[in-house]
């Protein structure tokens, strides 16, 4: 009798304790996503952020419009001085910033970019019009015409600086404080939207104002000086190689093409790219690689950035934001307190079995 009670008894504690151990894993496993740490295919698609390739150009920029000019097109850092008969406030000086936008009063923004100084007068009376209770006209002129560039990599004080428009690369060079003495560049890459152009700096400094490289700014420009060329293009010149950039895209601080020395890994380039955002999911990283032709996306972890590929030339990395809903992060806490206390049922059972000698 007292033997069968113990083989009766038992099985009945090894499967209350698998019911726990299966039931708190199954409620964990509904709610902890996706699989991870595998490449699959993946159809393209052009991330937003990314540059297409484009051909590398003879020189950059264009001939700087002359003061006769009646009607110039608006380009990032111009200062805009506005008049308004009607309302004082709108009296004063407005410089266009870095991506063409003119911050004006009554929270009003406007994308300058494309529009002639005409153009710009038509669409903000056409903005202002519902402040206004009878038609008032606004009088649109340049007050000052200078170019934002944003220059960046091997300089001593990377940042954005006002350009005189034919200002010239020595000059954005001072401006940055000089170029870094304990890896001096070899390479400028200017880029703005798809346009790129790759200045060899041997070359600049060889051929002089003789034959000037760049001919006027245009006003937005990425100035990235580099040991390496990143180029879409993969053109090859007779010293040097283009290389193809890094794409570290999502919720980065500083996203956008990065060159990264062979070897290096995922670190290095998050590093180059300021680090995760506040909205990161650090379990949703992808990166996007064309092997063989096909292209294939990789997700991993950034608990287990370890067991990552090292990025390659063309890859592109996105961070995804964290779009956990607040039901849906309650339900992986409640989980997780499940589990936990799962497992010290599941120890006290097997501890009170032990001591009544059922194993």
């Amino acid at each position: 009798m007292s033997k069968n009670s113990i083989n009766h008894s038992t099985p009945l504690v090894t499967r209350f304790i698998c019911l726990l151990l299966a039931g708190s894993m199954g409620f964990t496993g509904c709610v902890t996503g996706r699989s991870q740490y595998a490449w699959h295919d993946l159809g393209w698609q052009q991330y937003p952020g990314m540059a297409k390739g484009s051909q590398i150009l003879e020189s950059w920029g264009k001939e700087p419009e002359g003061p006769d000019v009646i009607d110039p097109l608006i380009a990032p850092g111009f200062l805009v001085n506005l008049h308004c008969l009607t309302d004082s406030k709108l009296n004063g000086d407005y410089r266009v910033s870095f991506d063409g936008d003119l911050q004006l009063p009554y929270d009003i923004t406007v994308n300058t970019t494309g529009l002639s100084v005409s153009q710009l007068q038509h669409k903000l009376e056409d903005l202002y019009r519902p402040y206004f209770k009878t038609a008032s006209e606004i009088e649109v002129r340049v007050k000052e015409r200078h170019y934002w560039v944003d220059v960046r990599g091997l300089v001593d004080k990377p940042g954005r600086f006002l350009v005189e428009p034919e200002a010239s690369l020595d000059l954005v060079i001072g401006l940055a404080g000089g170029t870094s003495k304990d890896s001096p560049p070899l390479y400028v890459r200017i880029q703005k939207g798809q346009k790129v152009f790759i200045v060899d700096l041997n070359q600049y400094y060889q051929r002089g104002e003789d034959h000037p490289q760049i001919l006027g700014w245009i006003g937005g420009e990425v100035l990235f000086f580099q040991r390496e060329i990143a180029a879409a293009s993969g053109e090859k010149t007779p010293s040097s190689q283009y290389r193809l950039p890094i794409y570290m895209l999502g919720e980065v601080r500083k996203p956008g093409e990065y060159t990264v020395p062979p070897g290096s890994d995922f670190v290095d380039t998050l590093v180059q790219a300021g680090g995760f955002t506040e909205k990161a999911d650090l379990d949703d990283i992808e990166i996007v690689r064309r092997a063989g032709g096909v292209k294939r996306v990789y997700d991993f972890s950034w608990s287990e950035f370890q067991r990552a590929p090292s990025p390659l030339q063309g890859d592109v990395i996105l961070v995804h934001a964290d779009n956990t809903t607040k039901f849906e992060r309650h339900t992986l806490l409640v989980a997780t307190i499940i589990s936990a206390l799962a497992a010290v049922v599941t120890s006290t059972v097997l501890v009170l079995a032990y001591n009544k000698g059922r194993f």
